[in-house]
């Protein structure tokens, strides 16, 4: 098993090379149209929210058939999805390439379904590390590979087909790596025996009841539209506001990912037991804020690097500590419908986010996202203050969750000294 993960390792980058690579393009490919700037990110945001649509589909299909097969078509789904986009010379086609993308984006899921289907709680933590890791690693180089492969110069000189091809062509080998060297987690007398299906909207109501997990749910759908707006017009505020070539753009959003992708693996686990993860959520909203405004005041390429390095920094702790605070406020029989409705407003505030961002970046102002996104912060901030507060309380009154040593809960959220 131990060369089935290395080669889902060797898939998934691979894969994810091909998203890093058009990372910095994808607006643009839309701008070469000559639409709005409220169409171009109504486009990205199709994505997400076929992504939303998809993802719940895709994993019931892949208790059901297994992984490999749901891999498999994700694969190819994105080579489809790449070869329209390369030759894409209308908004329909580009909307029907962002579409089959998002919907059959399901690689990342299935590939950590798969390594829980095939580890032991020893080495399980380890291999889906390995597999956040070709994650980070895929979007680390694929810019730069992107910004290369576009012609690396002005905007109105950039190739488009070039870089789609490259995308398709590495969506093809990780396909066939999968096909011959992923074999199935389970003979198909066991993937038959499925849960019951889940219904969103009764796990919905049954976790209204419980204030810490509604809470930091409404959290994370304020903070991740800001976040998602920001990802869609970066680029775009990127050319018009600093006249970055495409070499740049890259280089800014490669530095953003490095940062992200050595912080989670050097630091997030330190920085958590020092603080805690309440006050690590609180912490990020302060410093979303300060990246934001630093954007919006930004006047050279150093202070936008280092504005997306303080961004990446906060993403890294705002996800994993939201995350952690969500599986141990959930009971053990209740952690998979928390998790999925988690998921689900993380894709749906991303589709909002991205939808809403052009008119802003079109109407308001190229830096009005910003500047909005930072005020915002204010109340995500008082929010993940109550929150704190009603884990405090819990545990001040003995009522730690499931699982939980109320002991260890108190030392990891109690303040630095």
């Amino acid at each position: 098993m131990r060369q089935a993960h290395l080669a889902l390792f060797f898939a998934v980058f691979i894969d994810l090379l091909g998203l890093g690579i058009l990372a910095p393009l994808i607006p643009f490919y839309v701008a070469n149209l000559g639409v709005s700037p409220e169409i171009i990110t109504l486009v990205i945001a199709t994505y997400s929210l076929c992504q939303f649509i998809g993802a719940p589909i895709w994993s019931g299909i892949s208790d059901r058939i297994g992984r490999r097969p749901v891999l498999l078509i994700s694969m190819a789904g994105h080579a489809l999805a790449y070869l329209i986009l390369a030759n894409a010379d209308s908004i329909w086609l580009l909307l029907l390439s962002r579409a089959i993308g998002g919907f059959t984006s399901a690689n990342l899921a299935t590939a950590y379904a798969y390594v829980a289907d095939t580890t032991t709680d020893d080495d399980r933590a380890a291999t889906m590390g390995r597999i956040s890791a070709a994650f980070g690693l895929g979007f680390i180089i694929g810019p730069v590979f992107g910004g290369f492969l576009a012609g690396g110069g002005d905007i109105d000189s950039v190739n488009y087909a070039r870089p789609a091809l490259a995308a398709m062509a590495l969506s093809l080998v990780s396909f066939v790596s999968i096909y011959f060297m992923v074999p199935e987690t389970a003979p198909l007398s066991e993937r038959t025996k499925t849960n019951a299906r889940r219904n969103f909207f009764a796990d919905l109501g049954r976790i209204s009841g419980k204030p810490v997990v509604s809470k930091a749910i409404i959290l994370c759908l304020i903070t991740v539209v800001f976040i998602a707006g920001r990802e869609a017009i970066f680029p775009l505020w990127l050319d018009a506001k600093h006249s970055l070539s495409i070499n740049q753009v890259a280089l800014v959003i490669s530095v953003g990912a490095l940062t992200l992708t050595i912080f989670q693996l050097t630091m997030i686990g330190r920085v958590t037991r020092m603080f805690g993860e309440t006050n690590l959520i609180r912490a990020a909203t302060v410093l979303f804020a300060i990246c934001w405004l630093g954007l919006a005041f930004s006047q050279s390429i150093y202070r936008i690097i280092a504005a997306s390095i303080v961004d990446s920094i906060a993403l890294a702790i705002f996800q994993t500590s939201l995350q952690s605070l969500l599986s141990k406020r959930a009971e053990a029989g209740e952690r998979g419908a928390v998790m999925g409705i988690y998921q689900a407003t993380n894709s749906l505030g991303r589709f909002g986010g991205q939808a809403v961002s052009g008119t802003i970046y079109g109407k308001v102002g190229i830096d009005g996202l910003f500047l909005i996104g930072a005020v915002m912060m204010i109340p995500a901030f008082i929010l993940a203050t109550v929150i704190a507060r009603g884990v405090a309380r819990n545990i001040r009154d003995n009522k730690p969750e499931p699982g939980e040593d109320a002991y260890v809960e108190a030392k990891l959220n109690q303040p630095a000294e």
